[in-house]
């Protein structure tokens, strides 16, 4: 061993051979005599200048200075008269600038990336959770499987949680929401002074408006409506009256060879099991326009579908003909997808399909004050992280308050709501069935079934 020490050490072997080099000889060297693992160091038994006796060890972590081996390196690395002539000549606008770099503000009103951005800090990035003091529940809020739609019950419990904490962290009132199917749930639930608030379809609005209008010194209270979040037009509807993209569509494929609704008969529908409300009323219009008897099947097939996206699929993949859905699922497929190109639009509904927040006179004289602040934060969602999360999972862009004529278009066709309840045709029986079976299969994005 002390024969490697001393060709590591020979200064005649260092004028010929780079460091790094040397380096890697003398591991394969170790590696060759079966030396210690750590290549890195030289046997024991060396001896370095500065402290005889000690072993020598090599730091591979640390840069060495390279020295220049003859006289054209040490030339070409200290750039001599040539080089510095080059320099001199070289033109001040094309040198390169120097860097600068400013320091990070350590105030935090300036820890700012842009405008309203601010810098995480380093330590705690994400800020402590405040916790919401327990409060007794003095406002309920019914939610109609009319507004919810194809979620299920767990969902929409989960996503209205964080807008019954941000109402009682802005207005100090804690609410709770109660689930309803049906139109006659939602209204006994106003009579009976059980909700203060209910949020549904325009149409179960308008039902249960015409039923306390029965009731002495009672009436609906109509506060706000939803403006959804992907409104959509097309050539068929752009003239019509009413909230833009509240529509309901006949969805078919490009290249069919469909040109009227009357063509439909026999054809594949699919249709979204809990959408009833804006499709029944339109496919009952359409049927009874056509001159179709209700009893006798107008479609060979109508397959119920989970989620309205999953219908419009299922017409580009050949699994079904035609689907009957809102405007506000075929514009984010379009958005999404780019599937606008795939699929055409055969026929639209009036405007009507419109969610609504309503109270009742009972309410209105007991809770006057916690609703009228409910309803201020409901159409003031989108300030908070919380709000826009509600919006998004319930495809809304913003709630507005209501004024005279906002609904006058689903009040003139709410006769074909009452014609698809009352005179249910056969085709569309199973959206009012809740024991009627569903296609729950679902496409995870396009392609993907």
């Amino acid at each position: 061993m002390n024969w490697v020490a001393r060709l590591s050490n020979s200064r005649a072997i260092e004028r010929f051979i780079n460091p790094a080099v040397m380096g890697l000889a003398c591991i394969g060297v170790g590696l060759w005599i079966g030396c210690a693992e750590n290549t890195a160091s030289v046997d024991a038994g060396a001896s370095s200048d500065q402290n005889p006796g000690a072993a020598i060890e090599f730091d591979v972590t640390e840069p060495k200075p390279v020295e220049p081996r003859d006289r054209l390196e040490r030339i070409a690395m200290e750039r001599g008269a040539d080089l510095r002539l080059v320099d001199r000549m070289m033109d001040r606008r094309t040198e390169v600038p120097d860097f600068e770099r400013r320091p990070l503000p350590k105030t935090p009103p300036e820890r700012l990336i842009t405008d309203g951005v601010t810098i995480l800090d380093d330590s705690n990035p994400f800020p402590e959770v405040v916790p919401i003091p327990s409060k007794e529940v003095t406002l309920r809020v019914g939610i109609g499987r009319s507004t919810y739609r194809s979620r299920t019950r767990r969902e929409v419990l989960s996503a209205v949680q964080p807008f019954i904490d941000l109402v009682q962290r802005e207005v100090n009132i804690r609410g709770a929401p109660d689930l309803y199917e049906t139109a006659e749930e939602m209204y006994f639930g106003l009579l009976d002074g059980k909700n203060q608030l209910i949020i549904a379809h325009v149409f179960d609005y308008l039902m249960i408006r015409n039923w306390l209008a029965g009731e002495r010194d009672n009436a609906t209270v109509l506060l706000a409506w939803a403006r959804p979040a992907n409104p959509r037009t097309t050539d068929l509807d752009r003239d019509l009256p009413g909230v833009t993209g509240t529509s309901i569509e006949l969805i078919v494929a490009a290249d069919a060879a469909f040109k009227t609704p009357a063509d439909l008969k026999g054809a594949r529908l699919a249709v979204a099991v809990h959408h009833a409300h804006g499709p029944g009323a339109f496919l009952t219009r359409m049927l009874a326009d056509l001159g179709h008897p209700p009893a006798e099947p107008f479609f060979s097939r109508v397959t119920l579908r989970l989620y309205p996206k999953d219908a419009v699929i299922d017409v580009i993949k050949g699994k079904a003909e035609v689907a009957c859905v809102d405007q506000g699922t075929v514009a984010a497929l379009e958005s999404f997808y780019g599937l606008g190109g795939r699929i055409r639009t055969l026929a639209v509904s009036p405007r009507y399909n419109v969610d609504v927040l309503f109270t009742s006179l009972n309410n209105v004289a007991t809770h006057r004050t916690q609703i009228e602040l409910t309803q201020n934060q409901l159409t003031t969602l989108g300030k908070d992280p919380e709000g826009q999360e509600v919006l998004f999972f319930f495809d809304t862009e913003r709630w507005q308050n209501h004024r005279d004529g906002d609904i006058d278009v689903p009040l003139k066709h709410f006769a074909d709501y009452l014609k698809f309840i009352d005179e249910t045709p056969v085709d569309l029986k199973p959206l009012l069935d809740p024991k009627a079976p569903v296609d729950r299969r679902t496409y995870g994005r396009y392609g993907d079934e």
